[in-house]
């Protein structure tokens, strides 16, 4: 491992570790239906209620090289702009709440896991490695992640200062989550290298700062921080996606009036200019196969379809 960094740490330790199983086979292919569903409802919701999405990351690089799902991967992540995420709250209820739940900042008065959006399907289970604590209080279903797009300052050192600031408090936030749910499957998972034993002590060690201020009061206020820009402007950034604050920006006509693309069969948005937002984001050979060691694959602690069919 390279850096010193969440992701690079869960996949490098996932490949090594037995406390992990991953999804393959028969459980694969209905996994990723009811992914397909999920993103169906929600895309039916979009058009109904006239609200912009698009797909991102790898589902957007999946749409453009692959039309549907990277082949060895098995998430779902779609963005929107602030004002449409709003009235994606406000209709969520309504329109969504008999068959899912909908995790997110500054929602319902309720705590929330993460900085961004979650749908998760009722009924069902995705226990991933995070979320094994035995009293872990959030939903633990399958789900797709809604990352956000927020405006950004015209002037670079406001623009650095947003940067710096959100990723910080977006590691205090997880952070917070590690020490507050004692979670011995994780702990035995990140004890598996030298690298990451020290990771996850540093994380536990920064997390103590719940003391001083609650979990969901801090993620709120990112959430309020990160959306503070109220004019609209030439670029937008994701604060909460895989390249962080600065690494996200795109020119805002890259991202609308968005293009329908077949994934899966299915009819689903990407933005205006993907080829743009993909070449920035991976880099310009992202039409081209990545090595197998470097391909991510998804692990997770439990997986229940709802029925008897469990992992």
């Amino acid at each position: 491992m390279s850096s010193l960094s969440a992701r690079d740490i869960m996949t490098e330790v996932s490949k090594a570790s037995d406390l992990l199983v991953e999804i393959s086979g028969d459980k694969k292919v209905r996994f990723r239906s009811v992914l397909l569903e999920i993103m169906s409802d929600i895309h039916n919701v979009c058009l109904r209620n006239g609200i912009q999405y698009a797909l991102v990351g790898g589902s957007a690089l999946g749409a453009v090289r692959h039309h549907g799902f990277i082949p060895w991967d098995d998430d779902l992540d779609v963005s929107m702009l602030r004002e449409d995420f709003e009235k994606f709250k406000q209709v969520f209820e309504k329109e969504l709440g008999d068959t899912y739940i909908l995790d997110a900042p500054n929602y319902n008065n309720r705590e929330s896991k993460c900085n961004f959006g979650k749908v998760y399907k009722k009924g069902t289970e995705l226990w991933e490695v995070q979320d094994a604590a035995p009293d872990f209080p959030f939903p633990r279903g399958i789900y797709v992640d809604i990352f956000i797009y927020e405006n950004v300052s015209r002037y670079r050192i406001v623009q650095v200062f947003d940067s710096v600031i959100s990723n910080i408090m977006k590691a205090v936030g997880t952070s917070m989550i590690y020490y507050k749910y004692d979670n011995i499957i994780l702990e035995n998972f990140y004890g598996s290298t030298t690298k990451s034993k020290f990771y996850f002590k540093l994380r536990k060690s920064i997390g103590i700062l719940h003391f001083i201020i609650s979990h969901k009061r801090w993620v709120n206020f990112f959430d309020k921080f990160v959306s503070r820009h109220k004019l609209p402007s030439d670029f937008i950034t994701a604060p909460t996606g895989r390249k962080y604050y600065l690494g996200e920006f795109i020119r805002r006509d890259w991202w609308s009036p968005m293009r329908l693309t077949d994934f899966e069969g299915h009819s689903f948005f990407v933005p205006n200019n993907v080829e743009g937002y993909l070449e920035n984001l991976y880099g310009s050979s992202y039409m081209e196969l990545p090595p197998v060691d470097k391909r991510e694959r998804h692990f997770c602690v439990k997986l229940d379809f709802g029925d008897s069919d469990k992992a």
